[in-house]
């Protein structure tokens, strides 16, 4: 009978038990399961090969899951602590050399970012320090901040490039990316091309640079990394590019294989929202000044919108008004846009707390914007963002037993443990 029972329950190699709160954010997964974010009470989890293969109250666990061949070391106690998937980190710039603390402070000063900018730093110096750095200095840089974004519980990155800005450069980023994709214990990184950051300082002084760099990314950079990253993006403002320059680029990233991001509408009504929508992008970052009609455009065109209040916290700016975003239909994912600059911050609970107490959301919904928005910002959502059988196993264990500790409690680390495809992520 015993052996027979055995066969009828699919087999697990790792198991977690012991959480008050299992947050799954997939609230038909278990019946009984209570909010929007399918809190399951005593909950636990069972996973085959890194991925989830059941969810559900821990009492249940025995009938569901064979779980005899289950190693002490791959069996997990929550400890009665709340547990939630790990966040997806859709937008980040985390592949370069040098800091700009100096900007920073210069910033609160009362000097502008696009004073900044037309006095060739911001951008530019991070550009000049990235492309004086090794391969080697590059990926030491990397593979430390994604310790630091594991350690605060985020499983999946997104990584731009974009502070190259020629093809040598920008290849050696998305070589550093690769490599610390292909290392265990780190955040799962999805690589983007943003080639169109700025325009390079060699060509600035030139009458036609802005044409000869735009060739540049549409006719070499572009071709030369089809398939090496996932997705093209363009910093379309007022001091980069224009509405026409980035939907050239992004036409023929398309037709190239690279799905589409944008920077948009971040320091000023510059159209690239209308344009995101009028290209179908997987997502329009930023936003802080899209119309009501750009935003159910976006909408309409299935566009996720990612906002990053971290930036509003670092330039000191007001934030977007999260309640616009979900009156006009749209699906909302939060990100750190953690980059040396505007948002030198790997943290996505700090996000969770600036959602909550300065652009009017819900935790429930900075909650599902962190997670299962990130994962749709990334095209991933089959993949990641929330516990449900199928789905990757990555999740962090809090170190309190309610999840609503989270934005109430903060300017600390909450996460006590994280795990990546049912591994301990190192932080």
């Amino acid at each position: 009978m015993r052996e027979t029972l055995s066969k009828t329950r699919p087999a697990a190699d790792w198991i977690l038990t012991g959480a008050s709160r299992l947050a799954t954010l997939a609230p038909g997964v278990c019946e009984g399961a209570t909010s929007t974010l399918g809190i399951v009470e005593a909950g636990a989890l069972a996973a085959a090969g890194g991925r989830i293969i059941w969810v559900g109250r821990e009492s249940e666990l025995d009938g569901a899951v064979d779980r005899s061949s289950v190693a002490k070391d791959a069996w997990l106690d929550a400890g009665g602590r709340a547990v939630l998937p790990g966040f997806v980190d859709a937008h980040t710039h985390f592949v370069f050399a040098g800091g700009r603390a100096n900007e920073f402070q210069l910033r609160h000063a009362g000097v502008s970012y696009e004073e900044i900018a037309r006095q060739g730093g911001g951008i530019l110096n991070t550009v000049r320090a990235t492309r004086g750095a090794s391969a080697h200095k590059l990926t030491v840089l990397a593979r430390a901040r994604l310790h630091s974004f594991a350690a605060h519980g985020t499983t999946t990155v997104e990584g731009k490039t974009g502070y190259g800005l020629d093809l040598a450069t920008e290849a050696r980023c998305l070589d550093v990316m690769d490599e610390l994709a292909r290392e265990p214990g780190l955040p799962r990184v999805i690589p983007t091309f943003l080639g169109a950051h700025t325009i390079p300082p060699e060509l600035r002084d030139s009458p036609s640079g802005r044409d000869t760099y735009v060739d540049r990314v549409t006719n070499e950079m572009l071709p030369a990394f089809a398939g090496r990253a996932r997705f093209c993006d363009v910093f379309c403002e007022r001091t980069a590019f224009t509405v026409d320059e980035a939907r050239r680029i992004l036409v023929r990233a398309r037709a190239l294989g690279y799905a589409l991001k944008l920077h948009a509408n971040q320091l000023g009504p510059t159209g690239g929202a209308t344009l995101a929508a009028e290209l179908g992008a997987v997502s329009a970052d930023h936003l802080d000044f899209a119309t009501d009609d750009e935003l159910r455009r976006l909408a309409a065109a299935g566009v996720t919108a990612t906002l990053l209040p971290g930036c509003s916290f670092s330039l000191a700016t007001a934030y977007p008004a999260a309640r616009r975003f979900y009156d006009a239909g749209l699906r909302v994912a939060l990100a750190t846009d953690f980059n040396p600059g505007t948002s030198y911050c790997e943290n996505m609970q700090m996000m969770l707390a600036l959602a909550v107490s300065a652009m009017g959301m819900t935790l429930e919904q900075a909650l599902h914007a962190a997670t299962l928005g990130g994962a749709h910002a990334l095209g991933l959502a089959q993949e990641v963002g929330s516990l449900a059988p199928g789905k990757q196993c990555d999740l962090i264990v809090l170190s309190g037993r309610d999840e609503r500790e989270l934005a109430y409690h903060f300017g600390v680390n909450l996460v006590a443990q994280t795990i990546i495809g049912a591994q301990p992520a190192r932080t």
